[in-house]
């Protein structure tokens, strides 16, 4: 309320702000099937519209709207009072009602993919018309307010609204088709690669179609349903009739901006941060609101497992640049001769540079009593899981002792493979690498080196190392992992893999006819004659695409127990990706295709 009545004073005549921005869109049951939670958000909305008689502006705010009184007849599907997604339109003190007597736009269009699930909780648009047997173009109508002694007809509409490719409704088409005289959508939109360039050519089609201008509001910050944490990067935006820019928010800021619509705005292009950047700023947003969530006597240290590694060096970096040097704790937990020279020495070399405690814990004596105990001999992949397991135990016992949590810093590309252990370096608090390919570590440990808060920070040694798991005696420096990972300046085939079966949805016939027509690693990203280099023959080829289906869906058991991580990229695991723990069998087509490929070997 008080930046919407610092921005009426400044002269505004209406106020936007984003989809359902009195409460977490994106929620939980316990949220949302609490009737007195949802009441008591409806209470806020209306608070609001009823002080918007001491604003001289029209206000339009996301929120959730109920029946009110709410009726037996009016009820969910489920069974529960019924609730809408809404944007309120609020002027001297009531809320606007529009041809159908409606005090509210109801969103129409219910994602029901990935983490968005509108309809398990909210009744749209759509299913009202039935419900009234009134035609869908009939109720998705305007909002007539009046400023400055002028009528306008607001076209109001709520995210998913205006992505309406796939849906035979078209709301923003048919607002304008009912009079609409500017198009408003407000939204609740996550940051993703390039998206906002996406949905510029999305709005520019829609300006194009319907002669009109397009107001775009989004949140900022970061939301969550307990898996994933989902950033949202603002970025609202306003486009002329043309569909061009004319004025856009700042990134990863909140930000009241007023604009004249009247006046000739130029036109404006959007200038983007690279990958790196965007993924770097992603990832600090989701980190730091887990971070300010955590229970108050967890919060006084982050605890990392440092091996000499990529993942956990980046891990004490982004800590130390996000909270403060003061705030990390980097345990490094060396077993016999198994933990080569060069991997202690860069643990402790990071730590030294970026200022944070490092501490040296053997487990010597604790990974050998235990497996006396369990009768498990030395170089056994038991005798590995035993330090994985001690390692991760160590951690929890110091994080309880100084008041903190321990991260998890697996990738992507491994927690894809089930390459971890459960109990052990898959466990933790938190995951910021999570969504991340074994390339997108290094370029941000890369990007790290440059900031000016610690320049060089990482030892180019750490990030020039191939990966090794120091398992065993003879492992001390070897790499043992059998996957092409990527690094700084090149896409590794295992990475891109991972990122085209879970954001592109892949399967093996896509792998396979993509690699009979020549076509794979154009796919991928990857460059020329990668493949070959790794697959001399199709035999390995076809060898290796199984070995890793097969990973794959056998380590589903692992990731339905992942650790919270940021969804960045196109796809995350958790409630982003929902998998049911089954064993991958290769279709007919894909044995027909498979047997075309070894045939000609």
């Amino acid at each position: 309320m008080a930046e919407a009545k610092k921005a009426a004073a400044a002269g505004a005549d209406i106020v936007v702000g984003s989809e359902m921005m009195l409460c977490p869109y994106i929620s939980s049951d316990s949220l949302f099937e609490d009737d007195a939670y949802v009441k008591a958000v409806s209470d806020a909305a209306v608070y609001i519209g009823k002080q918007s008689k001491d604003i001289a502006a029209v206000l339009i705010f996301g929120g959730i709207a109920i029946n009110d009184p709410p009726q037996p007849e009016y009820r969910n599907e489920d069974g529960r009072i019924r609730k809408y997604n809404a944007a309120f339109i609020a002027q001297a003190g009531r809320f606007i009602r529009n041809k159908y007597k409606i005090p509210y736009a109801i969103k129409s269009l219910h994602p029901n993919y990935r983490v968005f699930d509108d309809a398990r909780h909210f009744y749209c648009q759509r299913k009202l018309a039935l419900e009234w047997r009134a035609p869908f173009e009939d109720l998705l109508q305007p909002f007539t307010v009046t400023i400055r002694g002028e009528e306008y007809n607001l076209g109001v509409m709520l995210c998913e609204d205006m992505w309406d490719i796939d849906y035979p409704q078209k709301p923003s088409q048919i607002l304008a088709a009912n009079g609409a005289d500017i198009l408003i959508n407000l939204s609740c939109s996550p940051w993703s690669w390039h998206k906002n360039q996406k949905r510029d050519a999305v709005v520019r089609a829609i300006c194009r179609q319907t002669g009109l201008p397009f107001v775009y509001v989004n949140n900022v910050g970061c939301m969550n349903n307990g898996k994933n944490f989902i950033t949202f990067d603002g970025a609202s935006t306003i486009y002329n009739s043309d569909g061009d820019i004319v004025a856009m928010t700042k990134l990863y800021e909140v930000e009241t901006k007023i604009v004249t619509l009247r006046d000739h705005l130029l036109p404006m292009g959007r200038e983007e941060e690279d990958d790196i950047e965007q993924l770097f700023a992603a990832i600090k947003v989701a980190a730091q609101t887990h971070w300010d969530m955590s229970p108050p006597q967890n919060r006084n240290k982050v605890v990392i497992g440092v091996s000499g590694g990529i993942d956990s060096a980046l891990s004490v970096a982004f800590y130390a640049y996000l909270l403060g040097s003061d705030r990390v704790l980097a345990v490094n937990m060396p077993y016999k001769n198994f933990n080569a020279e060069e991997t202690k020495n860069d643990a402790a070399e990071l730590c030294r540079r970026i200022g944070v405690e490092y501490r040296v814990v053997p487990i010597d004596d604790v990974v050998d009593t235990l497996c006396a105990l369990a009768d498990i001999e030395v170089g056994t992949s038991p005798h590995k899981t035993t330090q994985a397991i001690t390692r991760m135990n160590i951690l929890a016992s110091i994080s309880t002792s100084v008041g903190g949590w321990f991260t998890c810093n697996a990738n992507w590309t491994e927690i894809a493979f089930g390459y971890g252990t459960l109990n052990a370096d898959l466990r933790g608090y938190f995951n910021p690498w999570g969504n991340c390919r074994k390339a997108d570590v290094y370029r941000l440990a890369n990007f790290m080196n440059t900031l000016h808060w610690r320049y060089g920070m990482i030892p180019q040694s750490i990030i020039n190392r191939p990966p090794m798991d120091e398992l065993t005696a003879s492992g001390a420096g070897e790499r043992k992992d059998p996957f092409d990972y990527g690094s700084v300046t090149e896409n590794g085939y295992h990475d891109q893999m991972v990122r085209a079966i879970v954001a592109f949805r892949f399967n093996a016939e896509t792998f396979l006819e993509a690699y009979m027509d020549g076509t794979l690693e154009e796919k991928l990203q990857l460059s020329a004659g990668r493949i070959k280099n790794l697959f001399p023959t199709c035999q390995a080829f076809v060898g290796d695409l199984e070995r890793c289906f097969t990973l794959f869906h056998a380590a589903v058991h692992k990731r339905v127990q992942s650790v919270p991580m940021p969804l960045v990229d196109k796809r995350s695991f958790g409630w982003d990706f929902r998998e049911s723990m089954l064993p991958w069998h290769p279709t007919t087509r894909y044995l027909k295709l498979k047997s075309q490929v070894l045939g000609t070997e």
